[in-house]
């Protein structure tokens, strides 16, 4: 049986999650990877439609929106509410979420901290 994923990896923004005042008045940049089960026999595979399979530019619209007009004190919970709006989407099965922060202020060089979040229909 096949197995279908879309992934993003990467997708950057300017956020304002944090548990530090500061964090939530100046932000930072985050980037979001995703892994994203799929229903492995939508048509899209065999047909070429777009119309048939999961339009990955929607999730991506929906985790920037989230990313970049919410605030969250933890990444934690921006990464659930990240995992819920996709499992939203028809046709998929579960969801894989890593969020990232930057933590300049921690290192002398930019480093990135994160949370994986997994959920399932």
């Amino acid at each position: 049986m096949a197995e279908s994923q879309i992934l993003i990896k990467d997708l950057k923004f300017y956020g304002f999650h944090g548990v530090y005042p500061e964090e939530q008045i100046v932000g930072t940049i985050f980037k979001v990877d995703a892994v994203i089960d799929i229903d492995p026999s939508l048509a899209g595979f065999d047909n070429d439609q777009l119309s048939d399979t999961l339009n990955y530019e929607k999730i991506v619209e929906k985790l920037l929106h989230i990313g970049s007009k919410h605030k969250y004190r933890l990444i934690e919970r921006l990464a659930q509410v990240m995992c819920e709006s996709v499992l939203e989407f028809p046709h998929v099965r579960a969801v894989e979420i890593a969020v990232y922060k930057s933590v300049a202020r921690l290192t002398p060089d930019p480093q990135w901290i994160g949370i994986r979040r997994c959920l399932k229909k």
